[in-house]
């Protein structure tokens, strides 16, 4: 009984931490602590805990492949590569599509601050077009964070789908319907109040812009997409920018230093950690057990547990990180 209990405490201390702004990594481990404590074995499964993700080589190519998702977003930004690109598309693309395009661009690249800094790029059309504040907020919020689905950039995917115990194309792939009935949705409902079809920018200078900042995202999905490892690919979509610009390497280890979430990082080993607290106790098993004795569905448990955990939350990194372990 004590392990059930130490379960549900850890998902309820976890849970209070994060609402009082305690850091992520930090509640993510104390709710560890609490499982392995309420183990029947605790230093045993804090020690086989740790030596597993020390070992797995997971840790590793996640944590870089999520600093470096922040370091490519930073160093196009910084570049103006961002910039130029959405200035290419005004030329090339209907107003319609631009307002959707650069606040899904902005999500695609986990971009600090990108919440931010979309929505001021989609004023001067949502202005022309004579939008609506909640139209404008419409607009930037849905379609910045339609990559939540299926995204081989997506720290949540790649979480996702490793703490599955999934390939990250094999995730992707089944995430995809998904992902097409969110775009379709987002247009429908977009179209009840854009009618404007005209290209938003005939002055822009257009593809030439948009190939450049296109190039070093293009080649980060594709490569991952043909099974180049997610950290190489990303490694090798940064080095692509810093050539574009012709950054110095002072410069462009000003801008890695700059553009790497730590915190991001420390998440992912936290949640491994969590993962593998989870899986050597064996208290999560224990508590399905005891729900299933009290006839609780097992189905009802699959699907009312992460709707709980999500709506207090808020957040798809702490959804992922106590459920998909579970």
């Amino acid at each position: 009984m004590l392990p059930v209990l130490g379960v549900l405490l850890a998902f309820a201390v976890i849970v209070v931490l994060r609402l009082r702004n305690v850091d992520f990594s930090l509640s993510i481990l104390t709710g560890s602590l609490i499982i392995a404590a309420t183990s029947e074995a605790p230093f045993d499964v804090i020690v086989e805990a740790g030596r597993r993700t020390i070992t797995d080589p997971n840790t590793m190519n996640l944590a870089v492949a999520v600093a470096l998702i922040t370091v490519l977003g930073y160093s196009l930004k910084a570049t103006s590569l961002m910039t130029e690109l959405i200035e290419g598309l005004r030329g090339v693309l209907p107003a319609w599509v631009l307002m959707a395009l650069i606040p899904a661009m902005f999500g695609l690249l986990t971009m600090p601050g990108g919440a931010l800094m979309s929505a001021p790029f989609n004023e001067p059309e949502a202005n022309r077009l004579g939008l609506k504040p909640e139209q404008k907020t419409y607009i930037n919020v849905w379609f910045r964070h339609i990559w939540y689905w299926a995204s081989p950039l997506s720290p949540v995917a790649i979480l996702a789908a490793s703490l599955a115990g999934f390939t990250l194309n094999g995730f992707l792939g089944a995430q995809l319907p998904i992902l097409a009935v969110t775009v379709a949705l987002g247009f429908l409902v977009g179209s009840t109040f854009i009618k404007d079809g005209e290209r938003s920018n005939h002055g822009a200078k257009g593809l030439p812009e948009v190939a450049k900042g296109l190039a070093p995202i293009v080649l980060a999905v594709v490569l991952s997409a043909v099974g180049v490892t997610i950290w190489i690919a990303l490694a090798l979509a940064v080095a692509l920018v810093f050539v574009i610009r012709r950054v110095p390497p002072g410069k462009a280890l000003e801008m890695i230093h700059s553009g790497i979430r730590w915190d991001l990082a420390a998440a992912v080993v936290s949640m491994l950690f969590f993962r593998f607290v989870v899986i050597t106790s064996g208290s999560v098993g224990a508590l399905f057990e005891s729900a299933a004795g009290l006839g609780v569905p097992l189905m009802a448990i699959l699907v009312v547990v992460p709707l709980l955990v999500g709506s207090i939350s808020g957040t798809p990194t702490m959804g992922i990180g106590i459920i998909f372990p579970s």
